[in-house]
């Protein structure tokens, strides 16, 4: 790859550097199932904004197509970013949906130790660390069960919330927007 603008990539860690391709050269992945409202959004670009770039992306090389990262190339274009690292990989179209659904799935399965979410979140307290934005410490503290789930505000928070998660798990028709019983007879 040709030697670029430092300058355009100060966002980007060092080591992926050599990555990085212009923004406007990736195209979003049309059949991407994932949906990223707002809230979504504003996590990346606040992530990306004290942290930088710390993975890349995966693009399918022909169309330049982003396999993974479709949030994260959002987030990157609406921080005026020029350029991003990808991993570029020759997969055909059903390899690389297959595997988009995988990434995106197995991470949703990932579920939270509660005793060392209160041990780090009081790590970060101590520290003074302030989270940018505040509300992700909220959502963090939502997490641990210290202030309560979040409540939409507004129909445009009702509506990424409808669209977020089914009403009903499609395994046991539990509502997953509820707390188990035990947790509602605590409160």
């Amino acid at each position: 790859m040709a030697r670029k603008n430092e300058a355009h990539l100060a966002h980007i860690t060092p080591q992926l550097r050599p990555l990085a391709v212009p923004v406007a050269d990736l195209n979003p992945d049309p059949a991407n199932a994932r949906l990223h409202p707002e809230r979504n959004l504003a996590s990346i670009e606040a992530s990306l904004r004290v942290y930088r770039q710390l993975k890349p992306l995966v693009v399918r090389r022909e169309g330049m197509v982003v396999v993974t990262g479709n949030g994260t190339l959002a987030a990157a274009k609406r921080l005026g970013w020029t350029h991003i690292a990808v991993v570029l990989v020759d997969h055909d179209p059903i390899t690389a949906l297959g595997f988009s659904l995988a990434d995106n799935r197995s991470a949703e399965l990932a579920t939270w130790d509660q005793a060392l979410l209160g041990q780090l979140m009081a790590e970060l307290d101590a520290a003074e660390v302030d989270l940018d934005p505040h509300w992700i410490e909220a959502e963090l503290k939502q997490l641990q069960g210290v202030v309560p789930a979040f409540e939409p505000t507004s129909e445009d928070d009702q509506h990424d919330l409808d669209k977020l998660a089914p009403k009903f798990c499609p395994h046991c028709g539990m509502d997953i927007r509820q707390p188990p019983a035990r947790e509602r007879e605590a409160s």
